[in-house]
């Protein structure tokens, strides 16, 4: 089967299925996206480090952070509880908070969507505040820890010199006075070491870069929708449908497509068409007759909807048989009626199956009228007529072709 033949029997011949798995889902999107609000975008923007980011990837790792903060569903759902606003955290924290930074700047602008505005702009407000609260507090915990143990530290240390110097004042051996004396100083190097690390631990936390908002008053804007995505996922969709389709019908319930298709399965010529002019279409029949030696042409219709142009094609013909024998008697002179030209082949008769005459029988050949798609179950009952009558096939007549929207029996 190639290529052209496939697309003829999937695409062209189920056009119209097709396009209804189409227009269904897009439809279906337009309409959906016709009747949702365009939704409110709040945002705020907040200053996350005093100076400018060092790289990208610095700064990209600042906008990941916000992000990430502001997603956690403990801030967000305090943040909602907080606005008043009945929503799914983990739905909303998906598609409807995000956090963009402003270039290669240290300020990141942190934005929610909603259908409300003001429901957006509370939900951003109190949720740019606990993000920058988190961030500048999120680390307390650990610096209140390490600087409780250094204390702590620094408090055994001392002790413990005050012990020794405590010592010392009460034994009078130069041997063991100049031991304590090693150990005070040792004690007194532990307890510098450990002061010295406090004071850089309390210095470090109080120059750490405190995260503040740019402002308190968030933007608010409308957000209208893009409908090319959905209409685009759609169309996609119902494309892959319709093909899919088609090509489940096209298997359980194979046909022939095309004249020419038909023409190479039965091995026959087209010899016109059923709307061409019915003189030379019968000129052709018959010229075809008389090269297989037939007297009797018989018009079979390929399937149960070609029989009214069997039908209108035998009429004509009849009519045109008619008019030859009548053009074989001259005219009288001095008559004014019409004149017909001889024919030569108006000793072929055209009939059909069931109007065959014994004498016919013997000399008989068939004319397949189709309208060039036919189911193969159809074509197999034309076969096993043709291969019961045991008469030749002249050719193929093309009849009209089927309405798309129409559908084989």
């Amino acid at each position: 089967m190639t290529l052209e033949e496939m697309f003829r029997r999937i695409v062209r011949a189920h056009l119209a299925l097709i396009l209804v798995c189409i227009l269904v889902p897009v439809a279906g999107a337009a309409i959906l996206v016709a009747n949702r609000p365009d939704p409110s975008i709040a945002s705020l923007r907040l200053q996350v480090i005093s100076g400018s980011p060092k790289s990208a990837t610095e700064a990209e790792g600042m906008n990941s952070r916000v992000l990430a903060v502001a997603t956690t569903p403990s801030v967000l759902g305090a943040a909602l509880e907080a606005a008043q606003a009945q929503r799914d955290v983990d739905t909303y924290a998906a598609t409807n908070v995000a956090a963009q930074r402003i270039g290669g700047s240290s300020i990141v602008e942190l934005s929610v969507s909603d259908n409300d505005p003001l429901v957006a702009g509370r939900v951003v407000s109190e949720l740019a505040a606990r993000v920058a609260a988190f961030m500048n507090q999120g680390d307390q915990a650990t610096f209140r820890s390490t600087l409780a143990d250094l204390t702590g530290q620094i408090d055994a240390a001392t002790a413990r010199r005050d012990k020794l110097v405590a010592q010392l004042r009460g034994i009078a051996d130069v041997t063991a006075r100049a031991d304590l004396g090693v150990q005070i100083q040792s004690a007194n190097q532990l307890l510098s070491q450990l002061s010295s690390q406090r004071a850089t631990l309390v210095a470090d936390n109080a120059t750490k870069d405190q995260v503040v908002m740019v402002g308190t008053q968030p933007d608010i804007r409308r957000e209208p929708h893009s409908i090319l995505p959905q209409l685009a996922l759609a169309l996609l969709l119902g494309l892959v449908l319709g093909l899919t389709a088609a090509t489940v019908l096209e298997t359980f319930r194979p046909r022939v497509t095309g004249i020419r298709a038909l023409a190479r399965l039965l091995q026959a010529p087209v010899l016109g068409k059923s709307t061409e002019d019915i003189e030379s279409l019968r000129n052709t029949m018959a010229l075809a007759a008389r090269r297989q030696g037939v007297d009797a042409v018989v018009l079979m219709g390929a399937d149960d909807e070609d029989a009214d142009t069997v039908s209108k094609l035998l009429f004509s013909l009849s009519g045109r048989t008619h008019a030859s024998k009548q053009s074989k008697q001259p005219a009288a002179p001095g008559d004014g009626g019409p004149v017909f030209d001889i024919d030569g082949f108006t000793d072929v008769r055209f009939t059909g199956l069931s109007a065959v005459t014994p004498e016919d029988e013997m000399t008989a050949g068939v004319v397949v009228v189709s309208r060039g798609t036919v189911l193969l179950r159809r074509l197999d009952d034309l076969d096993d007529v043709l291969k019961a009558v045991r008469w030749p096939v002249l050719g193929i007549v093309h009849g009209p072709a089927p309405r798309r929207f129409g559908r084989l029996r």
